[in-house]
């Protein structure tokens, strides 16, 4: 199964940038110094009462080994754009709140194209 990045606000994060900093930094070892917020969404506010709050990150380096939490099992899978897309077209990324943050970042890049 394919996902992005992401995790929870500690109580230790200054603010949502940081949050998805060092979410990025603990799941892939990879430090980002530019973030895009692009908007916030939840899954269904009716019976939940929390956000996703949504970042575009640029010019990652890899600084680190990864730092998983108990119970995360991840791999980092590196591929172009194309190949994004495509995995993205055939519906590999089958959660919900990451199918919208991507939507959210290919519109962001200019990537989003409706037929």
């Amino acid at each position: 199964m394919y996902e992005i990045p992401g995790g929870c606000v500690d109580e230790s994060d200054v603010n949502l940038e940081a949050a998805i900093a060092r979410e990025l930094l603990e799941e892939t070892g990879y430090k980002f110094e530019k973030f895009d917020y692009l908007g916030s969404t939840s899954a269904n506010p009716s019976t939940n009462t929390n956000m996703m709050h949504i970042f575009i990150a640029y010019d990652g380096e890899r600084v680190a080994e990864q730092k998983l939490d108990a119970g995360e099992d991840l791999e980092v899978l590196f591929v172009t754009m194309d190949e994004f897309l495509e995995l993205f077209r055939q519906g590999e990324f089958i959660q919900s709140m990451h199918t919208v943050a991507i939507y959210r970042a290919l519109e962001k890049l200019g990537r989003l194209t409706i037929h």
